[in-house]
């Protein structure tokens, strides 16, 4: 009996040995498949150990729209240019367009613009906007204030250190980033040496009568353009982007120059004739009835793109004085914000792919060292000196100078 009982004792004691172990081994804060902290680890450390906190969520980019009028090409570039820097790791913005078509767009676009600027908006979406510099002058007429653009931190833009040309109006508030212009082009298997200044000029002309032609200033840019520099390269500069009257009384030496190479041009049926358009001129030199005209650089591109033009057309200007053209460049409205964010997509189009995608998208003259650019378009303007380019811009002188045209030219026999 004795015995019995302490057999059911040592029981008793067996059972609650293995409890109480099986209890610690539940509430201990190092099991067997946890190695315990090392000796140096403070408790803090313990604890960071056991519980990192998740990784934060990228910041999401902020969204710049950009603004701009004209033909179809120019939203292609647009959109190709976006969706490239889009792509970009680095990109500091998500760019997006609103794009307008020529002839309705662009005056739509001023009132937009005024409307905001007048009821004080500062994030009206209008974040950046893409024109010719001589526009800005309508948007600020619109808006009826100076203060519709802001002025640019060019130091924040470091590509602009490459820009080869100047902005004419509103140099603090542009940043220039393609040209388009008005150049002499021609066919060097028929023209071998083609004049290199403005004397030389007149005197090839007078030697190859109707070899040479340009269009009626009135029905495109192009003749416009020879126009305007044949009577503004004998006035002062200051008065090249002015519409002040008083310069009316000095166009009659271009006016007379004119007057003087008109019997040498080209003729049909016995008369000299000055197509209308400027593809009137081109059609001229494509089908090899004449040698030399003056043309937009863009419009001469396309065409020996699409082969209309052989590839032996060459483009240059004169040593003496380029023919006028246009600077097109990107602005800050005061209305709009992420300016900051902006300036990363400028920098984008002023590198060398930005500009290689102008040049190959809608055949635009870059801002920057043509050898910089990978692209075998650049052929066609590599002997263009960018920085001696010219802006003539008249305002209300510009009809008025078309008129005078007309009248004294036009009518000659």
């Amino acid at each position: 009996m004795q015995r019995k009982r302490t057999l059911a004792l040592l029981l008793v004691l067996c059972l609650s040995l293995l409890t109480v172990t099986a209890c610690g081994s539940s509430s201990s804060p190092a099991s067997s498949a946890s190695p315990a902290p090392a000796a140096s680890s403070s408790p803090s450390q313990a604890a960071s150990s056991e519980a990192q906190p998740a990784p934060a969520a990228p910041a999401e980019k902020p969204k710049v729209t950009l603004w701009t009028t004209g033909s179809q090409n120019l939203s292609d570039l647009f959109t190709a240019a976006i969706n490239e820097y889009n792509a970009l790791p680095d990109a500091k913005c998500t760019m997006e367009l609103q794009f307008l078509m020529s002839g309705t767009g662009d005056t739509l676009l001023y009132d937009r613009l005024a409307a905001a600027f007048k009821s004080n908006q500062k994030d009206a979406g209008f974040d950046i906007i893409a024109e010719n510099s001589t526009a800005l002058f309508n948007y600020e007429a619109v808006a009826g204030s100076t203060d519709l653009f802001l002025p640019v931190d060019f130091s924040k833009i470091p590509n602009y250190a490459n820009v080869q040309v100047e902005t004419a109006f509103h140099k603090e508030k542009s940043v220039p980033y393609r040209i388009t212009t008005v150049v002499f082009a021609y066919d060097e298997e028929r023209l071998p040496n083609p004049p290199k200044t403005w004397d030389e000029l007149t005197q090839w002309i007078k030697d190859n009568p109707g070899r040479f032609a340009y269009n009626s200033p009135s029905t495109g840019g192009a003749g416009g353009g020879f126009v305007q520099t044949s009577v503004y390269r004998h006035i002062d500069k200051s008065a090249w982007t002015s519409s002040d009257p008083k310069w009316v009384e000095q166009w009659e030496t271009g006016f007379n120059w004119l007057k003087e190479i008109h019997p040498y041009l080209y003729q049909s049926g016995g008369s000299v004739v000055y197509p209308n358009k400027n593809q009137g001129t081109l059609d001229l030199l494509i089908n090899k009835e004449v040698d030399m005209i003056p043309a937009w650089a863009d419009q001469v591109m396309s065409n020996m793109a699409a082969g209309t033009l052989p590839p032996t057309t060459k483009m240059y200007q004169l040593s003496d004085g380029a023919l006028n053209g246009t600077d097109v460049v990107f602005t800050f409205p005061s209305v709009g914000s992420h300016q900051e964010e902006a300036y990363d997509f400028v920098n984008f189009m002023l590198s060398p792919r930005g500009q290689q995608l102008c040049l190959e998208t809608i055949y635009a003259v870059p801002v920057i060292d043509i050898s910089t650019i990978d692209s075998p378009a650049k052929a066609a303007v590599e002997s263009l000196d960018i920085s001696n380019m010219s802006v003539i811009a008249l305002g209300e002188l510009g009809a008025q100078l078309n008129d005078k045209w007309d009248a004294e030219i036009a009518t000659l026999k």
